[in-house]
């Protein structure tokens, strides 16, 4: 109870982000140079993703430059560069081509890792392997939605993997959006006659916001994470008590209707949420969910969100596919949104 969660203004990330083929970037190491300097000295250090062993004999491009450059022993090689946005293309036997882009700003390092080509079959024509990973870190995420330009949208598995088959044309645009990370679209070439095989870097998104304090009013929020969430931004929408009652007419489920892309179903007595699409929406209280699966649905029977009044749920956040917490993300289930409710008296409210 008591005391204060600031936010803090996001700092812009310099190094850029990417479109790569089976790629993770890192952002540069930044020291600031001296005024008069008119290059800059770039440490690009290339390694395999799986061993992290520095790889000797990489072929490394960089676009507008006449010269190519060879990784040594220690799997790096630099650049004397002016400042300025540059793309380069690595290109090693056995791994799979990389290419991406950064800003020179300050001299510096740039890690690179490179994916052994293993077990994928590219020999499927038309298809395309997308991954999605977190820049610098290489962190693979689950539940991105990757959509393609007049086509489906997808949500990666727990490897950040998603497939999508029988396309046509030289290429396909393709668009990741995850929240928190800026969103990519892309123009992609794919391969004719082979898998096209692309993994995606998302950079953290580094939106400028104004300072806000959240008050801290519920020791249980805080470690839940409740107030860490709302001061992120993070709640595709945010229920109040008041406003749960005066929309649970004539039950709490009723509440939610009002929310784009949410119905409210029955299975006999049980109410349950689900998108416009069928998939079943996860609710929980408190951070459990509720009950269990009931005929593959993600359903659950035991405690329904009929049973729970309206006036004892402080607090319900509402989060659309794609933009769950992963804590709440269930493996191997459709990321479908996900309905978190907190009770007063958990809260410290009743």
């Amino acid at each position: 109870m008591g005391g204060r969660i600031s936010r803090w203004p996001s700092v812009w990330l310099f190094a850029a982000s990417l479109f790569a083929y089976s790629s993770e970037l890192s952002p540069l190491a930044a020291q600031e140079p001296g005024e008069d300097t008119e290059t800059l000295r770039v440490t690009l250090h290339v390694r395999d993703a799986d061993t992290n062993d520095p790889l000797m004999g990489a072929l490394i491009e960089l676009a507008g430059q006449p010269r190519r450059y060879v990784t040594g022993v220690g799997g790096q090689v630099s650049f004397e560069l002016p400042p300025g946005h540059y793309t380069f293309t690595a290109h090693k036997g056995g791994y799979a081509t990389l290419r991406g882009d950064f800003r020179v700003v300050y001299q510096g390092n740039l890690a690179v890792t490179m994916h052994e080509l293993g077990d994928v079959d590219t020999g499927i024509p038309g298809r395309l392997l997308v991954r999605v990973a977190e820049f610098g870190s290489g962190r693979l995420i689950e539940g991105a939605a990757v959509s393609i330009s007049g086509g489906e949208r997808r949500l990666t598995d727990a490897e950040g993997w998603v497939d999508f088959s029988d396309l046509g044309g030289p290429v396909a645009e393709v668009t990741v959006q995850v929240f928190g990370y800026e969103t990519r679209t892309e123009p992609i070439s794919l391969h004719e006659g082979r898998t096209t095989v692309v993994e995606v870097a998302m950079a953290i998104d580094a939106v400028v916001l104004a300072p806000l304090e959240v008050e801290v009013e519920s020791g249980f929020l805080e470690r839940q994470g409740v107030y860490w969430r709302i001061d992120r931004g993070w709640p595709d929408k945010l229920l109040t008590r008041e406003e749960l009652i005066d929309k649970s007419v004539p039950r709490l489920a009723d509440a939610f209707r009002s929310l784009a892309g949410v119905r409210v179903d029955y299975w006999g007595p049980f109410a349950f949420l689900i998108t416009h699409t069928g998939c079943p929406i996860p609710v929980f209280l408190d951070g459990r969910q509720l009950g269990n699966d009931v005929g593959g649905l993600n359903f659950v029977v035991g405690l329904n969100i009929d049973d729970i009044p309206a006036d004892e749920v402080e607090l319900a956040e509402y989060y659309e596919p794609g933009r769950v917490p992963a804590r709440f993300v269930k493996p191997s289930v459709d990321n479908c949104g996900a309905v978190l409710l907190w009770s007063r008296e958990r809260a410290g409210k009743g």
